[in-house]
């Protein structure tokens, strides 16, 4: 085991030692996260809670896209013994402990990559444990599961504070006061009236997450690491896509932007629409759908079919440029956890603000559910 240095912490320990090591002398972790939900920030809280309070040495850095809210991001952090020095920055690829950020990237290839057999995954999720130990597919190792939306709306903050309180329960050796004292002076640099509201989610992320400590699965198979591979460039006049197709799944049918989303998405609403085009024209990810119609005079016309949740990264903009009043077309609504990220917006809202799903532009048959959720059935 590797020893850290005196340091003053609420237990009176003089030392503090890792709970496991690889063959470099690291214990590291993972964030897979994307932009706006606070990884990159909750990685550099932890690192300085670990490093300046408890005495270790360590680094962190992250990798992410251009845009600053929707693209991937993964929070890599390295610790070690004092004694040690980190001359590496390369990406965290088996991580001793796993966070995710959102339940939807489970289903993005790679999130749970690389996991040792007794490895710790947090799973911010409002589902039951067994649930999403069941669609995470984690074979062996230990799970946590808490709500970290639940309480960012509860405590007024963020999920990222109430990530980290389940982090210092689930990892078991860092220090709850030395956390709790990088997020005051985190905030307390810019935004000091935010404190309060942050504790109070790193305490109840604390209290609330559920674990599991794991016995092996055999139905779930092992997540071999992803690794980097040099580019190697396979295209020539030869063989080149006719037309300049892109070939890349990301920019095709298949991207998927609903893991983006931090609970939140824009109900569209068909009988308040005035067919006016703001919201496509503010969409940065040109989510609305519009198909040929009559206008409410019979005259042709685009008429709007309201935006594509599977490229909805729910930024809002759609609902605040909303022109029509007193009540809006597009208004923001929380999502619910069994919901399925389809490609149609039809799976939401009452009937009577939906296009019609039916052939023939026959009216399709709804259940309703829960206040204004609603459920096809026919």
């Amino acid at each position: 085991m590797a020893a850290g240095l005196p340091h003053n912490n609420a237990a009176g320990d003089d030392t503090m030692e890792l709970p496991k090591m690889n063959t470099l002398g690291f214990y590291e972790i993972r964030f897979e996260s994307v932009g706006g939900l606070g990884a990159n920030l909750a990685g550099q809280i932890l690192t300085n809670g670990l490093v300046l309070g408890q005495g270790f040495n360590g680094a962190h850095f992250s990798t992410y896209g251009s845009e600053k809210k929707g693209s991937p991001v993964k929070s890599h952090i390295r610790i070690c013994a004092p004694d040690r020095e980190v001359r590496t920055s390369s990406p965290v690829e088996r991580p001793h402990l796993l966070v995710i950020y959102h339940h939807c990237l489970l289903k993005v290839e790679g999130t749970l990559s690389g996991l040792f057999p007794d490895s710790i995954v947090i799973i911010n999720s409002p589902d039951s444990l067994e649930d999403v130990r069941y669609r995470a597919g984690v074979s062996s190792g230990i799970i946590a599961v808490v709500d970290a939306l639940k309480i960012a709306v509860e405590s007024g903050s963020r999920i990222n504070s109430a990530l980290l309180g389940a982090i210092v329960r689930a990892a078991g050796f860092i220090e709850r006061q030395q956390v709790e004292n990088a997020i005051t002076n985190s905030l307390g640099r810019k935004y000091p009236a935010t404190i309060a509201s942050n504790l109070e989610a790193f305490s109840k992320g604390y209290e609330r997450v559920e674990i599991k400590n794991l016995g092996y699965d055999q139905r779930f198979e092992y997540k071999p690491i992803e690794r980097h591979l040099r580019f190697v460039h396979g295209l020539g006049y030869e063989n080149a896509p006719r037309g300049g197709i892109i070939t890349d799944f990301g920019n095709t049918i298949r991207k998927d932007l609903s893991a983006s989303r931090q609970g939140i998405f824009p109900l569209f609403h068909r009988d308040r629409c005035i067919d006016c085009g703001l919201c496509a024209q503010t969409c940065p990810d040109f989510a609305f759908d519009w198909k040929m119609g009559l206008d409410r005079d019979g005259r042709p016309r685009l008429i709007n079919q309201g935006p594509n949740l599977q490229y909805c990264k729910g930024c809002l903009r759609c609902v605040e440029i909303c022109p029509v009043r007193p009540e809006k077309a597009l208004t923001s609504e929380c999502e619910k956890p069994d919901f399925k990220y389809t490609a149609n917006i039809q799976l939401w809202g009452p009937p009577e603000a939906l296009v019609s799903m039916g052939r023939n532009n026959d009216p399709a048959k709804w259940e309703k559910k829960d206040g204004y959720y609603w459920y096809r059935v026919g």
